[in-house]
């Protein structure tokens, strides 16, 4: 009869052979944990190796579908149109024909047409060319909604800002000697509210400065007639040291009258043989700065007067916030999206009192009154 083997023998094997690998695996457990962690391992390193081919195929298709798409690049700050070469130019948004019909019917000129069309880029012409300047939308902003601008006049164009049928603005005049004898009774009996009086100039040649031949006589009738008066000077300084000069001499003639308004410095265009002409934007911004901080100095309201282009292109309004600005545009519809106090908006207007065209404008601030109109 056949033994039978034992458990952990091979049944093939006579009881004399030598012990085989199994029997080794079984009589060595270490043995057996060793060798399945080496085969996981290889396991594991395999899976691994797949993974990093697949990764290494997906870049290589991100990168060949990435050459396959043009580079879009960002649209230039600011866009001139000059004939002899091309350039881009901002995005317009569409608009019916009506729409448009509507802008050129209500606008004065083509710069005005244009800028119906931008809400954040500046349109303006520059010794031949259309200059598109976008909007610092890290400056202060006005809210002004000019769906509220009321033609009061038609023939002179006087107009009023309304909300709800309510006159939120002040009308006001702005004067020099230019305009000669003046009624001041009539001039405020006419609607008047406030008056800017020019305090001085410096000669754009000479540099030399004077008091405006007709300030005195100007600021003593307005003042008796009840008519709140302001002062500008109008400016020439070549740096900070002539922009105190000026301010001096404004304070000094300012200072025997009763000044609800501000007192601004007047920067505009001049020849091009002025002595001024060449100033870089910093250092008009600088005379700027020296002027508005002396008239604070003296117990004033500091103000800015320029044009729409002026303060765009001359001057770096990032270092001009904390002052009040007065702006001249003479469009229908003004467009100056930073914030401002006053507009002029004519230079053609008639009030009673006096002769011939004057200035015509509207604040938005009832100066020497704590609370500021909306």
């Amino acid at each position: 009869m056949r033994k039978k083997p034992a458990p952990n023998e091979n049944p093939s094997a006579s009881s004399n052979s030598s012990p085989t690998a199994l029997d080794n695996f079984h009589r060595h457990p270490v043995l057996w944990v060793v060798c399945l962690a080496a085969a996981n391992a290889i396991l594991l390193a395999g899976i691994a190796a797949c993974f990093l081919n697949i990764s290494q195929a997906n870049k290589r298709i991100a990168e060949l579908e990435e050459a396959a798409i043009p580079v879009q690049t960002t649209p230039p700050q600011i866009v001139l149109s000059p004939k002899d070469e091309e350039v881009s130019q901002p995005d317009i948004p569409l608009f019916d024909q009506e729409t448009i019909k509507g802008f050129a019917a209500t606008s004065k000129d083509k710069y005005e047409f244009l800028q119906r069309f931008f809400d954040d880029t500046f349109v303006y012409s520059w010794k031949g060319e259309t200059l598109y300047v976008p909007v610092d939308g890290t400056l202060p902003m006005n809210s002004y909604n000019w769906d509220n601008l009321v033609l009061m006049d038609k023939d002179y164009k006087e107009y009023e800002y309304q909300e709800y049928g309510v006159t939120k603005t002040i009308k006001g005049i702005d004067v020099s000697k230019h305009q000669a004898n003046i009624d001041w009774e009539r001039v405020a009996a006419d609607g008047v509210d406030y008056a800017f009086l020019r305090v001085g100039y410096r000669g754009y040649g000479t540099g030399a400065i004077l008091v405006d031949e007709a300030f005195h006589q100007n600021a003593r009738a307005a003042n008796q007639a009840g008519v709140p008066i302001g002062a500008y000077f109008f400016s020439q300084a070549i740096n900070a040291e002539e922009a105190v000069e000026e301010a001096e001499l404004a304070i000094e003639a300012l200072k025997d009258y009763d000044i609800t308004y501000p007192v601004a410095i007047d920067l505009e265009d001049v020849p091009e043989e002025s002595r001024t002409s060449d100033m870089t934007r910093e250092e008009f911004t600088e005379v700027a700065i020296a002027f508005c901080e002396r008239i604070k100095e003296a117990g004033y309201t500091p103000m800015i007067y320029c044009n729409s282009r002026w303060f765009t292109m001359n001057l770096d309004l990032s270092q001009l916030t904390e002052y009040d600005k007065w702006f001249a545009q003479y469009y229908n519809r003004p467009f100056f999206p930073y914030d401002f106090q006053i507009w002029q908006y004519s230079s053609t207007g008639r009030v009673d009192g006096i002769q011939g065209d004057v200035d015509l404008n509207i604040s938005f601030v009832r100066y020497g009154e704590e609370e500021k109109q909306d």
